[in-house]
């Protein structure tokens, strides 16, 4: 049974992201709504609110609580943030494999798999480069396996 993990650098990002969203949005509201003093400053610390509540609070802890075990029986994708989740797939089940890979940020773990079977589907987000091809290999012996 192999362990994999989210990769940090794709929440690093993705934080990184929402502070420059939220300086953005601070900017812009500074300029545009001077006149109106209670609805700019509400905006701005609803946008500063949120932005430190998803990356600094429940972004890390569903990429900390995410893992995925692959055997030779099974998939598993545990996951969730307040109410835990588990995602099981037998590997008979497996029908295809769907790689997607976002061209600038695939060194940052912005690799998904899709795996489909017969009535259900798994996503596994956020995998290192590595990851998902080890993952699509695995899965591709199975599918291969399966058909012989």
């Amino acid at each position: 049974m192999r362990k994999y993990t989210l990769k940090p650098a794709a929440l690093y990002f993705i934080a990184g992201a929402m502070l420059v969203l939220s300086a953005a949005a601070t900017l812009l509201l500074r300029i545009y709504l001077v006149s109106f003093e209670i609805l700019m400053y509400s905006l701005i610390g609803l946008f500063w609110g949120l932005s430190v509540l998803f990356g600094l609070i429940l972004l890390p802890m569903f990429f900390r609580r995410s893992v995925i075990y692959i055997s030779s029986e099974e998939i598993t994708f545990h996951t969730g943030l307040i109410m835990l989740r588990r995602i099981h797939m037998k590997m008979s089940a497996v029908q295809y494999v769907t790689r997607i890979s976002v061209p600038l940020l695939t060194l940052l773990g912005f690799n998904f798999i899709i795996i489909r079977a017969l009535g259900g589907s798994i996503i596994l987000p956020f995998l290192s480069a590595a990851d998902s091809d080890a993952i699509t290999d695995i899965l591709h012996l199975e599918i291969n396996g399966h058909r012989e």
